[in-house]
């Protein structure tokens, strides 16, 4: 009996197939992954992306792939899907992982409590890496995806404008947890929201830390090389004057590249500087407080909100100790609401939420009600965004306006204090 054979392009049709190897290194089963594996019949390898198949399998071929998109459509009419985007590797893989971690406690909760007016919530995870090229490529790989009704993230401002240009193009609303560079909802992009505080206003407010309560009289900026890190940088050298104060040296680095400060701080000790603002995160405010600290150099030490991690301390010892930092969350706030999100939080990822669990739990609940106020596409997902107003948070209440910021909010100070963290107004 004579055999037929069909190519078959498994690169269209079987997006999500894969190929399991049998012991005799010829055959193939060709598997396709949905509640259970199903057998689409015998396979030989012609090259790469292509396959020949015997005719004999080719109506039950078709039969599969019918049903395939009938199962696909139905699971996609069951769920509302979202994007969580964020370095899960890298310098800044703690940030990262808490913004997953926030994600998933929230959905947890909303599917258990009937879902999307009953339709279940799901989420992928994206890698950004921190990286705006590697965020270019997220966008590239993912924007098409018709199924993602929102993102949650990025981190990174850097990422963010990087990859907003290839989110718009399919117009995917991106909400985003922990972004502060001030221009980014001036850019004239209508799918960008973010429920954090600015760097206008975070800036001013750690510079005032640093000179007033700190009382900094020859203060140095260690500052990232990012648009996050320069847009900080900036409003500091123009805020710090404006209170008597010049800024004696400044020095930037390169994030997830520059690991070694000695020489940045050599030169900070023989100018007598007495207080540093570390304008980045807090894989460079732990090494810069550790080096300094074994290197006998003791100033008084502020950073920004991306210090703000438990991991300052683990990377710092010591040398953290008496560290300034701002806090778009309080993770040991208190508060009836807050304390209980703490604590089902520490459940779930055995650690303290900063601000980007704590933020990306908010995204997800700020999104749920966009999708309750009939944001059920993109289009009118966003137009429901910008009608939410005194949204009760465990970040505080907000609202949008039309750029997409929160004006309303506010950020607190902490203080390292016996390796941890304490509100310096409680300490």
């Amino acid at each position: 009996m004579s055999k037929y054979y069909i190519k078959v392009d498994l690169d269209k049709n079987w997006r999500d197939a894969f190929l399991k190897k049998t012991n005799n290194n010829r055959t193939f089963y060709l598997l396709r992954c949905t509640k259970e594996f199903q057998f689409l019949g015998e396979v030989m390898p012609l090259m790469k992306g292509e396959w020949i198949m015997k005719k004999s399998y080719v109506y039950s071929i078709v039969i599969i792939i019918a049903l395939f998109f009938c199962v696909s459509s139905s699971y996609a009419s069951e769920t509302v899907k979202f994007l969580v985007v964020g370095p899960m590797t890298g310098d800044s893989a703690a940030q990262g992982i808490q913004l997953r971690q926030g994600a998933e406690l929230a959905v947890q909760e909303i599917n258990a409590a009937g879902g999307l007016n009953g339709k279940k919530l799901v989420f992928e995870v994206a890698d950004d890496t921190g990286n705006p090229n590697q965020a270019t490529i997220v966008a590239q790989k993912f924007s098409l995806d018709k199924d993602i009704l929102f993102i949650c993230g990025p981190v990174n401002s850097s990422c963010a404008i990087a990859s907003l240009p290839i989110w718009e193009k399919t117009n995917v609303p991106m909400i985003s947890p922990c972004n502060t560079a001030a221009n980014l909802t001036r850019l004239g992009h209508k799918n960008y929201f973010r429920i954090i505080v600015n760097d206008d206003i975070m800036s001013r407010q750690i510079v005032e830390v640093a000179i007033k309560t700190l009382g900094m009289k020859k203060p140095a900026l260690v500052w990232e090389n990012s648009d996050y890190g320069k847009g900080m940088r900036d409003i500091a050298v123009s805020e710090i004057p404006k209170l008597g104060v010049k800024v004696v040296a400044e020095d930037s680095y390169v994030p997830g590249t520059d690991r070694d400060y000695s020489a940045i701080i050599t030169k900070y000790k023989g100018l007598g500087i007495d207080g540093v603002l570390i304008l980045g995160d807090y894989t460079a405010g732990g090494l810069f407080a550790k080096q300094a600290y074994n290197l006998g150099f003791h100033p008084k030490l502020a950073g920004s909100a991306s210090c703000a991690h438990p991991k300052l301390m683990e990377i710092g010892g010591q040398g953290a100790e008496n560290f300034y930092v701002q806090a778009p969350f309080d993770p040991f706030d208190t508060r009836p609401k807050q304390a209980a999100f703490i604590e089902r939080f520490q459940k779930l990822a055995k650690d303290r939420p900063g601000e980007w669990g704590a933020h990306a739990y908010d995204v997800v609940y700020v999104a749920k009600t966009a999708y309750e106020k009939g944001g059920k596409d993109r289009a009118s997902f966003i137009n429901a965004l910008h009608k939410i107003n005194n949204f009760e948070g465990v970040t505080g209440t907000f609202g949008f306006d039309q750029f997409g910021d929160v004006p309303a909010k506010t950020v607190t100070v902490l203080v390292v204090k016996d390796g941890k963290f304490v509100n310096y107004e409680k300490k």
